[in-house]
């Protein structure tokens, strides 16, 4: 029996391994869409995805763990206003159009629900304390761009890693199926590849002059 490595994880049947690669260029098209957001961007796209179920392979299912771990390390939120990840057996989702969907889920807005906004009434609150407690310092201001671009590293680290693993797959993939998209899709997920781990350079060598400045800064005070 065929076995076939995508992303890293094997699977045993040709259908299972389709649909590992859909989750695959799947992740790659979210990840585009959150290299650059906030940490309330990434909330709402990760919120978007539980809800529409979209992942059904432990290729999309790890990805979405790694994500919600590094919403909690990044202290922006209460570990409680972060949705728990949904279970495999609860559903069966229907994986055609996924990247229109999440394109046109980007652009419409979630009905607010009761428990929705009585998360963003504490949000807000917990926004306002941090607002009061800082002060306009050049110090203060350091530290949270610091910390921004921390969170940016994160998730381009996350990028990086799944392309990498993205392009192992293809490779694999490409010796087993005989699809031209798919072979298609490989050579520009490696260009991607080669992108993103030069943007994840660049941002670690910022990173570490800002931080560099602000230990001179706090030494000299």
């Amino acid at each position: 029996m065929a076995k076939y490595n995508i992303g890293g994880y094997i699977f045993n049947d040709e259908t299972s391994a389709k649909q590992a690669a859909k989750e695959l260029k799947l992740v790659e098209y979210i990840l585009g869409q959150i290299k650059t957001a906030d940490e309330e961007g990434v909330l709402k796209v990760y919120k978007k995805l539980l809800s529409q179920r979209l992942f059904s392979t432990d290729v999309g299912m790890s990805f979405l763990k790694q994500l919600r771990q590094n919403l909690v390390a990044s202290e922006a939120f209460n570990e409680s206003d972060i949705p728990p990840i949904y279970s495999l057996d609860e559903f069966k989702p229907d994986t055609s159009e996924i990247s229109p969907q999440v394109e046109k889920s980007e652009r419409s807005e979630k009905p607010v629900t009761k428990e929705n906004k009585g998360s963003q009434k504490k949000q807000t609150k917990l926004k306002k304390q941090k607002a009061e407690k800082s002060k306009p310092e050049s110090k203060d201001s350091d530290s949270v761009e610091v910390k921004r671009l921390r969170l940016i590293n994160k998730f381009l680290l996350l990028a990086v890693v799944t392309l990498l693993l993205i392009v192992g797959g293809m490779f694999y993939i490409s010796t087993t199926i005989n699809s031209p998209t798919i072979l298609n899709y490989k050579e520009t997920i490696t260009d991607e590849y080669a992108s993103w781990k030069e943007q994840l350079d660049t941002r670690e060598k910022e990173l570490d002059k800002r931080e560099a400045e602000l230990l001179k800064r706090e030494a000299g005070q």
